[in-house]
């Protein structure tokens, strides 16, 4: 990853003027031209801000405005052309959808006029497989954490990094992943572990995380059904279960913070 000069982020720009125009709009029912302005105004707005964490989001929804345009394959493609209008209009868009440390990282004074070389300025940042971009990403799958109390956003966590894996080329077999996701249940959860392994389905990611996302559900519907003798998923750990192991901080433990964890940092 490379560091450019730093810029003023581009001003949003006027979308519904873009999707009005005869370039990205060739209609010429003046009713289709303002559904189709309103669609391509929708998916505009629809965009984040491209940051650390959301490079997989962002770029599913700025190719869906370009097939909207109709410009998928003259932005993305190598061999793809821009005429001078698409150029501007998409140059605009990007960096209009950067947050300003990502502006500074990918945004220089030789690209800054060429939207295809913005385009690939962002893919090489965050997709290549280069080292500098696989060793984060690795780093982050094996750092994600089980919490009891929000499976939910467990799942999210590792379908974010399992997305990422396979934007900067590292295609781990499926069950290698799955057995990884394992790993990080505590023993609580053995009688889900064993319901996966011993099954006839194939052992995949999203076996594994569907199976998460019931336990999720009947969590919530156990903290929903009232009475005194409800139990919270933390009460319901064993001692052993309320112990940090070897390389895995627990987050539910009061006693010490994860950037003091032994294991974790031996350094300290």
């Amino acid at each position: 990853m490379s560091s450019g000069n730093i810029s003023t982020t581009a001003a949003a720009p006027n979308i519904t003027s873009i999707a009005s125009s005869p370039l990205a709009e060739p209609s010429s029912s003046n009713k289709m031209d303002k559904i189709n302005s309103t669609i391509l105004k929708t998916a505009f707005e629809a965009i984040p801000l491209l940051s650390m964490d959301n490079y997989t989001l962002w770029k599913n929804r700025v190719e869906n405005m370009l097939d909207l345009q109709e410009l998928r394959e003259e932005l993305t493609s190598p061999t793809g052309t821009l005429s001078s209008p698409e150029d501007v209009q998409l140059q605009t868009i990007l960096m209009s959808k950067l947050e300003s440390a990502i502006h500074a990282n990918v945004i220089t004074h030789e690209n800054k006029k060429d939207a295809k070389k913005i385009w690939k300025s962002i893919s090489d940042y965050f997709a290549s497989s280069q080292a500098s971009n696989r060793a984060p990403i690795i780093n982050a799958v094996l750092h994600v954490q089980f919490n009891p109390n929000d499976a939910l956003e467990f799942i999210t966590q590792m379908k974010t990094t399992i997305s990422r894996l396979h934007e900067v080329g590292i295609d781990l077999p499926k069950d290698i992943v799955a057995y990884l996701i394992l790993h990080k249940l505590p023993p609580s959860m053995s009688n889900i572990s064993q319901q996966i392994t011993h099954s006839d389905k194939e052992i995949t990611p999203e076996l594994v995380l569907d199976h998460l996302r019931l336990y999720a559900n009947d969590q919530l519907t156990l903290a929903n059904s009232g009475g005194s003798s409800k139990q919270t998923p933390v009460a319901l750990l064993t001692e052993d279960e309320k112990k940090c192991r070897r390389g895995w901080h627990n987050p539910n433990l009061t006693s010490h913070p994860k950037s003091n964890f032994w294991f974790l940092y031996p350094h300290l």
